[in-house]
């Protein structure tokens, strides 16, 4: 990934998943929230995955977002 893709606040859909699987490890999982926690080991970074239309169908786009 890019330097300027990790300096953004947040990712969505398509995009956020594939930040996520390249970059991120997961730390912590929600199944009731459909929220995972990531950290980036590389520089410590804590990001949140959730689903926040969870009134379309699946929940809708997914959003990263830096915490």
């Amino acid at each position: 990934m890019s330097q300027q893709q990790s300096s953004r606040e947040e990712l969505k859909g398509a995009e956020a998943l594939r930040f996520a699987e390249a970059k991120l490890k997961k730390i912590r999982s929600d199944p009731d929230t459909w929220e995972v926690e990531y950290v980036d080991e590389s520089t410590g970074e804590r990001w949140i995955l959730d689903y926040p239309s969870s009134e379309q169908h699946g929940g809708g786009s997914p959003r990263l977002r830096r915490v």
